[in-house]
């Protein structure tokens, strides 16, 4: 087994060398709903790939893990958002294996494609730049757009409708998949928990990492 932080650089060579072996490869990213999040420090482990395109022990495949793991945090899901003024295209910083990343440019060209009906606007990944924070960035949106961001789970988390690029994003069953005939007038308002109660099984704390459960589930 062998635990790398996702899959690009070096570390995509050493993930294929390992399945070639048939090794397991564990990808460790920051948390979902961020690194610092209900006081802790959390992040996200998944066989082979991130963001949804691994395997994580979502229940039931794994019984010992519940529901209740989603619940334990105390999180209310605020209503959904009927107004705002704008449109929030969500960038990420493009890394990871091909077919997982935000391809190179794809921002600026479904900007460019709301932008013939609606007021939209680009936010650009962070990384570990100072910014305006997220929330209050979000302020006037009435959706928000991503290939597949942890910007957009919290935008859920606060009632804002996302649309997806990623079909395999972690966050997809919550939120409206872009095709050529996506009509940004209309976004999804599903019912969001089933989405967050999977999230959960994706996503540690340090105290539990360092317990080794993590480990026990995805090697289970």
């Amino acid at each position: 087994m062998v635990v790398i932080w996702n899959r690009y650089g070096g570390y995509e060579s050493v993930a294929k060398q390992y399945e070639k072996a048939g090794g397991t490869v564990l990808i460790a990213e920051n948390g979902y709903l961020g690194r610092d999040w209900l006081g802790a420090h959390w992040y996200a482990i998944a066989r082979n790939f991130h963001n949804g395109a691994g395997w994580w022990p979502t229940e039931p495949e794994y019984t010992p893990l519940s529901k209740q793991r989603w619940n334990t945090f105390g999180v209310d899901l605020q209503p959904w958002r009927r107004d705002g003024k704008e449109i929030v295209v969500l960038a990420t910083r493009s890394i990871g294996p091909q077919g997982v990343c935000e391809p190179r440019g794809w921002s600026d060209q479904i900007a460019k494609r709301i932008s013939a009906r609606h007021e939209v606007r680009i936010r650009t990944h962070p990384g570990e730049n100072k910014c305006v924070p997220l929330e209050k960035d979000l302020e006037n949106a009435r959706a928000v757009v991503t290939w597949g961001s942890g910007g957009a789970l919290k935008a859920l988390l606060w009632g804002i409708p996302v649309f997806h690029g990623f079909p395999k994003w972690i966050g997809a069953s919550a939120a409206k998949m872009i095709d050529g005939t996506t009509d940004f007038d209309f976004p999804s308002m599903p019912n969001r928990i089933s989405m967050f109660r999977q999230l959960a099984h994706a996503m540690w704390t340090t105290t539990e990492i360092e317990s080794g459960e993590p480990f026990r589930c995805l090697l289970a």
